[in-house]
């Protein structure tokens, strides 16, 4: 079997467990559900050292947690699934902008749970280092520092908000050469005939 065919087939049968799975359950049971097909997509991928367009694996995993959160929005499993929905955009699927809004919803919906200051500065990131909007990733980073002073992530907020707007060659200091005044000239040697 190549490569091409097992990743299709793994890919397929994870979209119609998608399909048939998800009507009427639980948001206990969408959660596992979603998790399994995660598990599943990543043992693909990690199988095939890589190989696996993740893209085509990790889709329907997505698309399983956004079902969880919507079908049972005010769930434990909700929460869970909205976060990992979230780095799954994000991290397999280049999906900035999906990634962003779900990161913000979760922020919203869940504004006291351990992953929101995470959400929230995943906001102001991906509005600064991937989609380029400094005024929007400011007024996200400024809302973090407000609303999570306590968080391990402060520092890294405010060093973001030091360097919006900052090119990458502004960011690197130019390095200084010390010269040692002290030492005697070097003289030239005579070229070897």
């Amino acid at each position: 079997m190549t490569l091409k065919t097992y990743a299709g087939l793994a890919a397929t049968g994870l979209l119609a467990i998608l399909v048939v799975g998800c009507g009427g359950k639980s948001a206990e049971e969408q959660f596992a559900a979603a998790q399994t097909r995660f598990n599943e997509a990543q043992h693909v991928v990690d199988s095939l050292k890589r190989k696996a367009d993740p893209v085509e694996l990790f889709t329907p995993v997505a698309l399983a947690y956004e079902a969880v959160a919507d079908d049972h929005p005010r769930s434990a499993q909700a929460e869970q699934s909205l976060f990992r929905a979230a780095e799954l955009r994000s991290q397999y699927l280049g999906d900035v902008p999906g990634a962003l809004a779900l990161y913000k919803r979760y922020a919203e919906d869940f504004p006291a749970a351990a992953k929101a200051p995470t959400a929230l500065f995943m906001v102001g990131y991906l509005y600064n280092n991937n989609l380029f909007k400094p005024d929007s990733a400011e007024i996200a980073y400024k809302k973090f520092l407000e609303l999570y002073p306590q968080s391990e992530l402060v520092t890294s907020a405010q060093y973001e908000l030091q360097m919006i707007g900052k090119k990458p060659e502004d960011m690197i200091p130019n390095p200084v050469i010390p010269v040692d005044t002290t030492a005697p000239p070097k003289t030239k040697r005579p070229a070897a005939r």
